[in-house]
Parts: structure tokens; C-alpha cells; sequence
């Protein structure tokens, strides 16, 4: 048995490396800090190290310099992990034995692979199609799964969902549970129990649970479960939210201090910290990717602010798409007379002809154009009008540069999977 040491102060992502890892058959070990890693190194000599670059009580460098004055351990191989990586980093630490340097939030798709390379072993993953979030707005905690049931992101689930509730200090979410895109086969049926185990963990009864699909097999596997019947099964979004928060809940979602993004199930945009659990694999997001850039893609840009041009146009750049710029919604519309697009970020408020104007001009002559709007708008009623004109996601300023390009990957994969 292969034996795994982690070295993190984090106590949440330890603890996860710890559950996951042994489930895959190795002998963990974990340091609470660099002091308490140089111990651990001496006395449970592992295989392999697994290393965050930020540590207390002795650095990262201290610990491998350390780690490389023992004889026994020097050739120990180290995989780094850090939010920031970059070069600078990755030439200070590759003298150390360092042969992997990933990034976090950690994928656990490029973990595995990343250990099975270091120690020769095989590891069994689950590949099965699966797009899997979890975002909160300030009542209720969405779970978005879509295509279908994948054990690695749902073992993922419980310690995303403790991080957001520990990030914006909530003790008692109502859960909405949104399954689009989805059919239940029979191999999928424990994979459903062990998500909804998953969710039962942070609520005082199931009653503060709601599920949103249309498949039939997954609302008869829920209405004749012995411990999951009394889940209650909405047909929409509009009902699954009253029916969790009430009159008075679904008046506060409509107030102004409400992003879009939380009603449209966007990641939450604040300043709160980021997260350390990701929910979706680099594989997919890389094989995505490539077969994107090979389509060349053509993606419009409606916004009249500049800004947010250079913003989406430096983060586009790794993907090759062949990006269209335009301040206004009317040099837009005429060059669709030319022009074919595969995608359109479009802003609301723009003064010559709005968001909505180009969204409903769309919509009269049948064009079909998968579409983000970009906008500071924050009321729940534009948001369910953009959606009723056919918008795909929807994401608040200001912008993340790399928020723009994985809700531009996950229409796209929602979209291909359809």
C-alpha cells in the first residue's frame, strides 16, 4: 500500500485528502503545518508528499529543504499546490524534488492522474459525464447537476457545500437540488442516494430540501424512497423557491440588494475569500477546450464599455476563439446580415438599442445564438426576462476575467450535451 503524506493548514481540504485518498486504497498521513510536516516526513516516510505552498510555522522551502538533508527522504517525489501558480514559483521549488506543481481550487481528476504517474499505480475514477455546481445566494444553497452521476464530484459535494456555508456564515440553508439534462438509469440509482446523503448532512430535515426536474424516474425514485418520500418535487424554478422561502422569501429575492447571478444560479461574486474545492475536473475543462478551439468558434461582444472589452479579450486569449467587438446593440444586428456567430456576451444597459432589444430581435427572426448577459442590473425581473427571451447564464459586474471564459465553456458543454 502506497503511503500519502499531506501537509496543509487547512483543516476541510486535510480532511478531504484524507477521506478521498484512502478510499483509492492508499495509507494517509496528514501535517497540520510546515513543523508538523518535517516530523511527519521522519517518522511515517512516505511514497509521496502532497504539499501546499503556504504553510505555517516553517515555510514550504524550509520543508523541503529539510526534506532534502534526510537521506530517506530526499527522493520522496512532492506534488505542490498552491492558488497562485506561476513561474517564479515553479523554478524556486523544482530543485526540491517537486515533479508536480497543480493548482487550486484542487481538481481531483489532475491529482489522481498526478499520483498514478509518481507511483506506477492504476486508480479507478468514475468518467462518467457529469456537471456538477453548488452556489448560495443569502437563503437558499443551489445544487446544479446536469448530464449525470459522477462519485468523484458528488464525494466533492459535501466539503464544497461546508466551505460556502463556512464562507458566508450560514447555519441553516434551504436547499434547491436543480437536475436539467438528466435521466436516471438503474447504475445511477445509488449514485442519487449518495448525493442526497450528501445534502442530508446540512439540514435539520428534508423538508428544507427541494428538487427541481423533469425526468420521471428520478420524481418515482424520490416519491417512493423509505427515507427520501417526503422531498418535495417542483416543476419549476419560480415554485421551487417559493415553495423553500414563502411569499415574503420570493419578495426578497426580487429586492435590488440581489445579484442576477444568484437567481440565475451563478457563482456568488464578492470579496469573502476564495474557495478551495472545485467542483468540475481539468480534464473536461482542457478536452472541452481543444475541441472549442478546433471549431473556431466566433463569439460577439456587445458592451459599450471599453473596459469590459479588454477585461473578456486578455482572458480569451488562451482559447484561440476568434472574438467581435461592439459598443452598441445596433452595429450588432447589422453586421448579422454578414456574419455568423456561435456565442454572444451581451451587456443590458447600453444606450442606442438595450440588451433586450437585441434579445427580442433575435427571437423575431428565429436566431439562435447561444448568449451570457454581462450586466450590473440586479432586479429578479430582468433576470426572468432574459431568460424567457432565451438567455443561457448570466453573470454580474464586474467581471472576473476567468469567470467569463468557464461559464462560456459550461453553456457550451450544457449545450452539446443536449
Amino acid at each position: 500500500m502506497k503511503k500519502v503524506l499531506i501537509i496543509d493548514d487547512a483543516s476541510m481540504y486535510r480532511e478531504f485528502m484524507q477521506t478521498q485518498l484512502t478510499n483509492y486504497g492508499f495509507d494517509v498521513n496528514s501535517a497540520i503545518n510546515g513543523l508538523d510536516g518535517v516530523s511527519k516526513i521522519r517518522s511515517f516516510m512516505p511514497d509521496v508528499i502532497i504539499m501546499d505552498y503556504m504553510l505555517s510555522r516553517k515555510s514550504s522551502i524550509d520543508v523541503l529543504k529539510d526534506k532534502m538533508r534526510d537521506p530517506n527522504a530526499r527522493d520522496v517525489p512532492v506534488i505542490m499546490c498552491s492558488a497562485n501558480v506561476d513561474r517564479q514559483k515553479i523554478l524556486e521549488v523544482a530543485p526540491f524534488g517537486v515533479k508536480k506543481f497543480l493548482n487550486k481550487p484542487i481538481k481531483i481528476d489532475a491529482l489522481l492522474s498526478a499520483l498514478s504517474e509518481l507511483l506506477g499505480v492504476d486508480i479507478a475514477v468514475d468518467e462518467t459525464p457529469c456537471l456538477l455546481d453548488a452556489h448560495l445566494n443569502d437563503q437558499i444553497l443551489f445544487v446544479e447537476i446536469a448530464r449525470g452521476f459522477n462519485n468523484e464530484k458528488i464525494s466533492l459535494l459535501q466539503y464544497k457545500i461546508a466551505e460556502l456555508l463556512k464562507l458566508y456564515k450560514v447555519q441553516y440553508p434551504r436547499i434547491l437540488i436543480l437536475m436539467t439534462d438528466i435521466q436516471l438509469r438503474e447504475e445511477d440509482k445509488p449514485k442519487l442516494e449518495r448525493l442526497l446523503e450528501e445534502v442530508e448532512k446540512f439540514v435539520d430535515s428534508l423538508r428544507q430540501v427541494t428538487i427541481l426536474t423533469l425526468d420521471d424516474e428520478i420524481k418515482n425514485f424520490i416519491k417512493y424512497h423509505i427515507q427520501y418520500k417526503n422531498i418535495e418535487i417542483a416543476p419549476s424554478l419560480e415554485k421551487a423557491v417559493s415553495g423553500l422561502l414563502g411569499i415574503r422569501g420570493m419578495e426578497s429575492m426580487t429586492s435590488e440588494q440581489d445579484g442576477v447571478q444568484d437567481v440565475l444560479l451563478s457563482s456568488k461574486d464578492d470579496h469573502r475569500g476564495s474557495e478551495a474545492f472545485q467542483l468540475n475536473f481539468q480534464d473536461e475543462t482542457r478536452n472541452i477546450s481543444e475541441g472549442l478551439k478546433s471549431r473556431n468558434l466566433k463569439i460577439a461582444v456587445v458592451d459599450d464599455d471599453f473596459v469590459v472589452h479588454k477585461i473578456i479579450g486578455k482572458a480569451s486569449e488562451k482559447t484561440g476563439w476568434a472574438m467581435s467587438y461592439y459598443s452598441g446593440g445596433s452595429a450588432f444586428i447589422q453586421d448579422l446580415e454578414q456574419k455568423v456567430f456561435d456565442f454572444l456576451l451581451l451587456d443590458l444597459m447600453m444606450p442606442d438599442m438595450d440588451g433586450f432589444q437585441v434579445m427580442e430581435f433575435l427571437k423575431s427572426k428565429s436566431i439562435r445564438i447561444p448568449t451570457i448577459i454581462l450586466s450590473a442590473l440586479t432586479k429578479k425581473e430582468s433576470v426572468l426576462k432574459a431568460r424567457e427571451l432565451g438567455v443561457n447564464s448570466y453573470l454580474s459586474k464586474p467581471l472576473k476575467p476567468d469567470m467569463v471564459i468557464e461559464k462560456v465553456v459550461e453553456v457550451l458543454m450544457k449545450e452539446q450535451a443536449e
